[in-house]
């Protein structure tokens, strides 16, 4: 398979595109930083090209004769609506209907965990969206775009919503992303203040090797117009994180009580086991991840 993947050279994506490579696809992978991550430049039957996906007419001559588009990257963070509105969800709608257009097979879409928005004692992919915050409404205006592509051309499409992503860096000179609130927690526990839990009990982590099996399940398999909550099925609360970060620190850090903390938001991932029979237990990962932010990351 020829697959073109936006955002080849980020965290998440140096990890798909690995995977996909390992697997004997051909990749082209699409990025504002091409020399992040020199380490995919090894991997055998990869592409990597300098593009910012507002130059419309580089995208599509990359994008023509493709097999399959994934699209990972975000053209934005913590800006405005209307921001949101220009730099990701306008580029994104255009690179659906133009990959439509240009028969692609079939497309994969980035979403979040954060599209639906209103927190609930438990939700499924069907659960209405009710966005909060700007950033989750670029991800679930984009949802519903590329349904309504996905209705008027042939092309196979499919959503997936990951959650907190974390893990090293899988190539030479690749990123390693912790979530802003861990690394807040292994900061504190390293200098031994009192940790400052984040809002909710906790999360559904998932290490990004997982999720790139995500991503290769659902282009290997025939699903069309499906969303996948691509979590962790062990809901991690922060206060374990907490103490790992301490234990593995020698810290003496206080960590709050955690009925200080709200109710746990929670995401059902029984559609991954049935489809595709992955389920993820992202504990023993993400204490290796602790330890890794520990030793990298600088006050």
């Amino acid at each position: 398979m020829n697959a073109l993947v936006t955002g080849g050279t980020g965290f998440i994506g140096s990890y798909v595109v690995k995977a996909l490579a390992e697997e004997g696809h051909r990749v082209t992978a699409l990025d504002r930083n091409p020399r992040t991550a020199p380490g995919l430049r090894r991997l055998p039957g990869l592409e990597i090209v300098e593009c910012d996906l507002a130059d419309f007419s580089f995208v599509k001559a990359h994008l023509a004769g493709k097999d399959a588009c994934i699209h990972l990257a975000l053209g934005c963070w913590d800006v405005s609506a209307y921001e949101f509105l220009m730099r990701d969800t306008r580029l994104s709608v255009w690179l659906f209907e133009k990959a439509a257009e240009l028969g692609v097979p079939q497309f994969i879409y980035t979403s979040s965990g954060e599209a639906p928005g209103a927190t609930r004692p438990c939700t499924t992919e069907d659960t209405r969206t009710e966005p909060r915050r700007a950033y989750a409404a670029t991800k679930a205006a984009s949802e519903q775009f590329l349904m309504a592509v996905s209705h008027q051309h042939t092309m196979r499409c499919n959503i997936i919503r990951p959650n907190l992503t974390f893990g090293n860096p899988v190539v030479e000179g690749g990123r390693s992303t912790s979530d802003s609130r861990t690394r807040d927690i292994c900061r504190q526990a390293r200098r031994g203040e009192e940790i400052t839990l984040p809002p909710g009990r906790g999360t559904q982590p998932i290490w990004a090797g997982d999720l790139a099996r995500v991503y290769l399940a659902v282009l290997n398999s025939g699903a069309n117009r499906q969303i996948y909550h691509a979590m962790g099925a062990d809901f991690v609360p922060w206060t374990d994180v907490a103490a790992e970060a301490v234990r593995q620190a020698g810290s003496s850090s206080r960590i709050p009580p955690a009925d200080q903390l709200g109710e746990p938001w929670l995401f059902d991932v029984t559609k991954l086991r049935e489809d595709f029979g992955l389920e993820f237990h992202p504990w023993p990962r993400l204490v290796e991840h602790i330890a890794y932010v520990l030793a990298h990351e600088v006050d």
